[in-house]
């Protein structure tokens, strides 16, 4: 079955950076961006596991050999993908860069005919909820005291089981003209 929305084209120009699977030597860096993202960051063990584990998919966008604006982490579970931790460094934020990491992550679950997607939330976190949203996630239930700090947090979820038996995958923000 052919993509209609194929992935952007990896390349450095017009302001698109290569998006590519995380190796251990982008693990310092990484850990930068998490624990300066977040309240509840993961750790650079946490990271380093998710790298050396098949189970899930990491991976980084690149500004250079050593550099990264974003990064994503992601498991797969039968035939589901749950995105386990999403962002972007904070000087290089509102340039698209999210948009592009969660088109990576469609497209890796699509190319592997997963059904459905999900991610969780903080409620605190409008901007992500709206990004999510434009992506066509719905909210399915909150999570009370999901984080460690005990803030909770929205399950969001998309289901393209009926794209995948169709053989096309939904538009997505930012993703080429189907062809």
């Amino acid at each position: 079955m052919p993509f209609l929305n194929r992935p952007p084209p990896a390349s450095h120009q017009a302001g698109e950076l290569p998006v590519a699977s995380a190796v251990l030597a982008d693990v310092a860096e990484m850990d930068r961006i998490e624990q300066a993202s977040f309240a509840t960051p993961w750790n650079a063990e946490l990271i380093r596991g998710a790298i050396l584990n098949p189970k899930y998919i990491v991976r980084v966008l690149r500004m250079g050999q050593h550099e990264i604006a974003g990064f994503y982490i992601a498991h797969t579970v039968e035939r589901a993908s749950n995105l386990d931790n999403l962002v972007v460094d904070a000087r290089l934020r509102s340039n698209g860069h999210g948009r592009r990491l969660i088109n990576d992550w469609i497209h890796m679950a699509w190319e592997q005919r997963l059904f459905t997607l999900t991610l969780q939330v903080n409620i605190d976190n409008c901007g992500a909820q709206r990004l999510y949203r434009r992506f066509h996630f719905k909210q399915t239930r909150r999570l009370v005291g999901y984080y460690p700090n005990g803030d909770d947090a929205y399950q969001m979820e998309m289901a393209f089981s009926s794209h995948v038996a169709e053989g096309r995958l939904p538009s997505l923000p930012g993703a080429p003209a189907a062809r």
